[in-house]
């Protein structure tokens, strides 16, 4: 065993990449210790410092890709190649930042250095939110304490990305180096002053936000076979049977939506595809919603799945339908995002606006919550209330709605998240949970909550996105900077680097 530990057997850079292996397995997937996240970056730095560029690079690649295709397995809502495919691209993509530290870092002093691997990161994830999965495995959806959260109502999601990857950046250095460098100790020092400055001001502002008036409002969620439906749906000559049996879906609805009315809500909303509306029977249904509204005098946020016949050329829209305690229909947004494969007409992108005696109020759905320059509309109108009914299933439902927690927070408004298959949410525009349940263990209910008004505007919401923008500015100024010295750094890298 002893011999086995040889260099020339095993190389000891490679402890540091074995050691990894547990805390990435505990950074991504269903279930997440968000001190994970601190720990695995830092020993892959240190492993990837002791490489070849190329070398580390391919390693750390091949290693997240293993990761990814055991802690993601159930929840990409898709298999075979295609799956296999996305999560080598995953891989490649978190290995990247890893390439970029080695070539560029080794050529700087210590707190430019440290800055490189963080703002790469940054980089990275901001560039994946333009694709078809958006923010989906961004590192600080890890994150859990609200004091920290907060963060994102400045800087959004790519703060605690920048500030948990420094931290690895940082300790790295003092590896290396050790505290006697005043580069190093200078890095420590802004490191640190910079996280107790985020968990102090988190706090404050989470215990001295004044609090807001609020509206009782109410998510209604059923259990129904969907799946069976849609199958039938399919079937063109068994209209008449899916005519019925979707009527017999809204009528539950409206009848629990009716109860949560009685019960004091001013809005009642339920899940995305909950309710199915054949499209000939739209007026119908909207005419039954609208005598609700107005007997009970209350809001409805409606998810609506209107389709046609499976021989017709409209597709199907999947949309939230706004009523008011007048009856009238005051607004409708299309989902704008559709997961990769999901039939149905995409939305304009323009959020949908209502304006209530207590606020303004608006609404995306589900996989919409992932884009957050899509949900910075909303902070930009001064939202107070958001409504994002979901369709979710077991292995994500827990991390979705922490996601959807994230975007109230970065835009400083309520949310109210009826969740089918998933996490029934509400929240306050701080991110504290005013009512949960859980589809999977909670049967049929009716969900009271009563939701702040006016919550704080954000910065966030008026710079958006500048801090991932600053990050890849400081990148390219960092690059340029290491390699305009020619190709020998100025702090000496270690002797067995190939920084070639």
């Amino acid at each position: 065993m002893r011999a086995f530990f040889e260099e020339r057997w095993f190389p000891r850079s490679l402890l540091w990449l074995v050691l990894a292996l547990p805390f990435l397995l505990l950074s991504t997937g269903q279930r997440v210790l968000p001190l994970a996240p601190w720990i695995a970056p830092l020993l892959l730095l240190r492993f990837t410092r002791q490489q070849p560029a190329a070398r580390g690079y391919g390693l750390v690649a091949a290693v997240t890709t293993g990761i990814i295709s055991v802690s993601w397995a159930d929840m990409v809502p898709f298999g075979g190649m295609s799956f296999y495919a996305f999560v080598a691209a995953q891989g490649c993509l978190i290995a990247l930042p890893y390439l970029i530290d080695r070539l560029i870092a080794p050529r700087l002093s210590a707190l430019p250095a440290t800055l490189v691997f963080p703002a790469a990161v940054v980089v990275a994830e901001y560039a994946a939110s333009f694709g078809p999965f958006g923010t989906w495995g961004s590192a600080a959806y890890t994150q859990q304490n609200l004091a920290l959260l907060q963060l994102t109502s400045v800087t959004g999601i790519w703060g605690i990305t920048f500030l948990l990857h420094w931290t690895a950046s940082v300790g790295n250095s003092i590896w290396e180096d050790g505290l006697a460098s005043p580069s190093v100790r200078w890095a420590t020092g802004l490191w640190g002053g910079l996280l107790a400055a985020t968990l102090l001001l988190g706090g404050a502002r989470l215990a001295w936000t004044d609090p807001a008036d609020t509206v009782p409002v109410a998510t209604v969620v059923g259990h129904h076979d969907t799946a069976s439906f849609w199958r039938l749906r399919q079937e063109a000559e068994n209209r008449a049977a899916v005519r019925d049996s979707a009527r017999a879906v809204q009528r539950d609805y409206l009848r629990r939506a009716r109860q949560a009315a009685r019960a004091g809500a001013r809005l009642v909303s339920w899940p995305e595809t909950a309710v199915p509306v054949p499209r000939e029977d739209t007026a119908a249904f909207l005419d039954r919603a609208r005598v609700l509204a107005t007997d009970h005098n209350v809001y409805l946020a409606m998810a609506v799945n209107e389709f046609p016949r499976p021989d017709a050329d409209r597709p199907l829209q999947n949309k939230v339908v706004w009523i008011g305690p007048d009856g009238r229909r005051r607004t409708e947004g299309l989902k704008t995002h559709l997961v990769p494969g999901e039939p149905g007409q995409d939305g304009s992108g323009t959020l949908p606006l209502v304006s209530a005696p207590a606020g303004t109020w608006s609404s995306a759905v589900c996989f919409d919550l992932d884009f957050p320059s899509l949900i910075r509309q909303a902070g930009q109108s001064g939202v107070d209330l958001f409504v994002a009914p979901s369709n979710d299933w077991a292995a994500i439902a827990e991390r979705h709605a922490h996601m959807a927690r994230t975007r109230a927070i970065e835009n400083g408004m309520s949310l109210l998240r009826p969740a089918s298959n998933g996490v029934t949410l509400a929240t306050g525009p701080l991110g504290q949970t005013r009512a949960r349940t859980n589809h999977f263990t909670t049967q049929d209910h009716v969900q009271m909550a009563h939701l702040p008004m006016e919550g704080p505007s954000t910065i966030y919401a008026a710079v958006g996105d500048v801090v991932a923008w600053g990050a890849g500015l400081g990148l390219l100024l960092l690059a340029g900077g290491a390699y305009a010295r020619s190709w020998s750094p100025v702090r000496a890298a270690p002797a067995h680097l190939n920084v070639t």
